[in-house]
């Protein structure tokens, strides 16, 4: 018989500050890495096609790519009972890449990128923001319950649940990819 569990609203919650402060870090970084590496070919084809004017389809492919590699890592790390740590690297990594992309426009353009940046790299900073954070408490929740269950013979994480939560993160990174490619083609930023 399987017993019930009551998770109370502040352990469900309790992840969401260290993730952010983590993140945030990673944003401050990102903000300097970009001054140093701005001519960067990875920087230029992946990270931020738009400012170097790449088309509607690059910027998708770009932003697409990048968020791919993240999920793909952050799936994989879950399913690792020593992923944690992996998890919160790549959430450094992700905080780090999207200070970028803004740092970058404002480095190339400088006041006149400011509404650039607050039009389309905050929201977009925001949603992948939420994507990662959710994606790495999946990382640190099936990672912590794949180690219980090896050392204390508890059930393990439920195997096809990690699965949809991360087809469904897939899917907004999919969404995210395409609405951020239809509104450089807007604000004319490619």
């Amino acid at each position: 018989m399987k017993k019930s569990v009551y998770i109370s609203e502040k352990s469900s919650t309790r992840w969401l500050m260290p993730l952010l402060f983590t993140e945030l870090a990673g944003i401050i970084a990102g903000s300097f890495i970009a001054l140093h590496f701005r001519n960067s070919e990875i920087f230029q084809e992946y990270i931020c096609p738009e400012i170097f004017g790449g088309t509607a389809l690059e910027i998708f492919a770009g932003t697409l790519i990048t968020s791919a590699i993240f999920l793909v890592l952050s799936f994989f790390f879950g399913l690792c009972t020593f992923g944690q740590p992996f998890g919160i690297a790549l959430l450094l990594c992700l905080g780090a890449e999207c200070s970028c992309s803004a740092a970058l426009l404002y480095a190339e353009r400088g006041i006149s990128g400011i509404p650039a940046v607050l039009m389309m790299y905050l929201p977009k900073t925001a949603a992948l923001s939420a994507v990662g954070i959710l994606s790495v408490r999946e990382v640190i929740r099936t990672s912590t319950g794949l180690l219980k269950c090896l050392i204390s013979s508890e059930e393990p994480p439920c195997l096809k649940s990690y699965c949809i939560r991360y087809a469904v993160l897939f899917a907004a990174v999919l969404v995210l990819s395409a609405v951020e490619a239809l509104l450089s083609c807007f604000f004319g930023i490619g």
